[in-house]
């Protein structure tokens, strides 16, 4: 049995009766959502020679596309900076076997990692060793440096998680690191002196008294 052509599957698609129940926090599929994933298709079948096994026939393919189509939607994975994500992760993960949408969608998801960045705990090992492997760690690390004398580690790794995740969203869109991050600003409760910042208050007290003495000593000799 020859398979149909692509085209020819998709044209099906757009005119069988839809069988689709939409829920309230489902949107309807367009025609760009359809073309989007038979293009997908394509490339992913070029990199899993045995896609056969897994859509043997016209049907098995139709109803594929329309199961891809509705996950890729609902996961809200139809970026193509998300797509090409996927796909690179596709590449490299070898095999020969289509994968699912789950696996799929989750090749998608932009992490630190998969733009070459240190993960989150890398990161914050960096911020307190001061040794930056990237300029999105420690431009994460200057817009919460008041946020880390002052909040606890904890408080302090929600905080800098944030200001992170932004930049990180900025490298994957293209836009200027450089902007201003813009942070949730910390309750009362959480606000918490890290060791350092006291060590470093009571250092400028000391100092500003030493001053304000050798003043005194200096007006009561004359």
């Amino acid at each position: 049995m020859t398979m149909k052509p692509l085209s020819a599957v998709l044209h099906e698609i757009a005119t069988a009766p839809t069988v689709e129940t939409i829920t309230p926090q489902q949107r309807p599929l367009t025609d760009r959502d359809s073309k989007m994933v038979a293009t997908l298709f394509e490339q992913l079948k070029a990199v899993f020679p045995a896609w056969k096994q897994a859509f043997p026939t016209d049907d098995h393919q139709r109803r594929a596309l329309a199961e891809w189509t509705r996950a890729l939607v609902d996961a809200g994975c139809t970026s193509r900076e998300q797509l090409q994500l996927g796909m690179r992760m596709a590449r490299s993960h070898g095999g020969d076997f289509f994968p699912s949408t789950s696996k799929f969608i989750k090749w998608c998801e932009v992490t630190p990692e998969s733009l070459g960045l240190p993960t989150l705990d890398s990161a914050l090992v960096e911020v307190r060793t001061r040794r930056y492997t990237h300029p999105a760690v420690e431009l994460a690390a200057k817009a919460t440096s008041w946020e880390r004398q002052t909040l606890s580690a904890d408080a302090y790794r929600a905080v800098f998680d944030q200001a992170y995740a932004q930049l990180v969203r900025r490298m994957m869109a293209g836009e200027d690191l450089n902007a201003e991050v813009m942070k949730g600003l910390p309750t009362r409760a959480q606000i918490q002196h890290s060791p350092e910042f006291y060590q470093q208050t009571g250092q400028r007290a000391v100092a500003n008294l030493k001053k304000l003495f050798k003043r005194g000593g200096e007006h009561g000799g004359q």
